[in-house]
């Protein structure tokens, strides 16, 4: 019998029931090892200011395809600076200083820059993200430019893996606030997703009409206020089916709780998440580190007067720091953080990047602390990272990295351990849940402990995972399986095998499950 949150589960793998959740830490030791692909994979582009990185499939191969940007004007021309043609420095004095770039999967094996040849015209990106705001199957793009008060670029995926600016047709044409993230939500619950905009000077949030239009309804809402906002995650905080919102601000952060009429109520003096030491937040992310069934909060903070935070879900819509008894500190230099399962072991793990100093990978230790183990597998060497994006971009079975900073673009490859793992890739119907599945919540129970995860439409001011849901599974070779779909709808699969099979897809539809191609 195992109690995920205030849900109970009976769980039965292999004729044997599972009483408690085994301890990660008796799968063994195994820290992976990462190795820096970044002239290897072809993505190589050597530009300064990198800022954007965003995983997305745009061409439904059943392979991650990555977007890039920089703020320089040097991205894609340093990018080609490599051909016989002339040298790099030719190069930028002859482009037309586009920054946008996209690289194309070549089954895992490679990348290939094909920004032109997908029709994306010359930006300067800020921020991007990836959804299907159409419903019709093909992944679609909305990017942040670094042009300050532009609306954000719609483009639209034409079938044809090229993309068409939209942006006019669908609505998007408010000048102002300057813009920092565009992130995909439904936070509606109506099966189309909408796009969240933060901005330094507040933020507005587009409502997906379902016609192919949006209309802005932050002051609706109850999202208008004035804010130096950075940037913005999205979650369920307290398991009520609806997404909540936490805005990491230049100044104190802001969360906001979704009454489920449209209109959110601001939580942020009663929720425990308000003062220091939040201050000058960079970025933030959600993940259960603890297994209890509830999204647990981490703040990146910039500034000397400032320190990184991990905030505990409580799961009465409250939260505790916890920093200090889970040995997560970080000095006040944050760039960035996700959580990620990068030892596939069961338990979520800590990735934070900073400014000056090495970036952090803390290791749960399945006790309610965490111990540094970049140096050991090799993440800890700095390049003043903007955005750190994860996802299995060559289906090993072991999740990636993909990390663009000041100092240029790396893909460092989890060369993994003995350990099992299982990813799901997710289909609503588009109908009552948008095609990309954003905000389903999927639960996976196993020897290996109880985890959730969500699927995200980006997060803190330029990021985005791989849609795909990745669970480390430790040595168990089955798991249970549990969808929540945002129509309400619920898939459950028991005894599923994890260690022959390493991805699934699972539609909504008929709630059928089967090995991905």
């Amino acid at each position: 019998m195992i109690r995920f949150g205030s849900r109970l589960y009976f769980t039965i793998l292999l004729g044997i029931t599972v009483l408690a959740p085994v301890n990660p830490g008796a799968f063994g030791d195994d820290i992976p090892k990462f190795v820096d692909l970044r002239k290897e994979s072809g993505i190589y582009i050597g530009g300064p200011l990198g800022h954007v990185a965003v995983w997305g499939d745009y061409n439904g191969d059943g392979w991650q395809d990555i977007l890039l940007s920089s703020m320089s004007m040097r991205g894609r021309a340093k990018s080609r600076g490599n051909k016989k043609s002339g040298s790099a420095a030719d190069k930028v004095k002859g482009e037309s200083n586009q920054d946008l770039l996209l690289f194309t999967s070549a089954k895992g094996k490679s990348f290939s820059e094909t920004s032109e040849k997908a029709g994306l015209p010359d930006l300067r990106g800020k921020a991007a993200s990836w959804a299907d705001y159409d419903n019709d199957g093909y992944l679609d793009l909305a990017v942040i430019t670094i042009v300050a008060g532009k609306p954000p670029v719609l483009f639209k995926n034409s079938k044809r893996f090229s993309f068409t600016d939209v942006s006019q047709k669908a609505g998007l044409t408010i000048e102002g606030p300057n813009p920092n993230q565009a992130l995909w939500v439904d936070f509606d619950n109506d099966g189309s997703v909408d796009l969240f905009q933060a901005g330094t000077g507040g933020s507005l949030l587009y409502r997906n009409q379902g016609d192919g239009s949006f209309k802005e309804v932050s002051g609706p809402a109850g999202l208008g206020a004035k804010s130096k906002t950075n940037g913005a995650v999205w979650f369920d905080s307290n398991n009520d089916g609806r997404q909540d919102l936490f805005l990491t601000n230049t100044g104190y952060n802001t969360f906001y709780l979704n009454d489920g009429d449209g209109t959110f109520t601001d939580y942020t003096e009663k929720s425990g998440l308000s003062g220091e030491p939040s201050w000058r937040t960079t970025s933030a992310c959600t993940g259960d580190y603890n297994g209890d069934g509830f999204f647990d909060l981490y703040v990146t903070n910039m500034g000397r007067l400032s320190r990184n935070a991990l905030y505990r879900n409580n799961g009465d819509g409250t939260f505790t720091d916890v920093t200090d008894e889970t040995v997560t500190q970080d000095a006040g230099d944050g760039r960035t953080c996700a959580w990620v399962d990068f030892d596939a072991d069961g338990d979520l793990d800590l990735f934070t990047t900073n400014h000056i100093r090495p970036n952090k990978l803390f290791r749960n230790t399945g006790k309610g602390s965490f111990i540094d183990t970049a140096p050991r597998a090799g993440l800890d060497s700095p390049i003043d990272i903007f955005s750190a994006t994860w996802a299995d971009y060559d289906r090993d079975g072991y999740i990636d990295v993909l990390l663009n900073g000041h100092m240029g673009t790396a893909l460092m490859k989890n060369n993994g351990n003995s350990n099992n793992s299982i990813t799901l890739k997710l289909e609503g119907d588009g109908k009552k849940t948008n095609r990309s599945a954003i905000g389903t919540r999927v639960e996976v129970s196993s020897p290996a402990g109880d985890q959730i995860r969500e699927v995200s439409g980006g997060r803190g001011c330029c990021e985005q995972d791989m849609l795909p849901l990745y669970f480390g599974l430790g040595k168990s070779e089955a798991a249970d399986i549990d969808i929540t779909w945002p129509s309400g709808k619920v898939c459950s699969f028991k005894g599923i095998a994890v260690d022959k099979v390493r991805e699934y897809t699972i539609s909504e539809i008929k709630c059928g499950i089967n090995p991905s191609s």
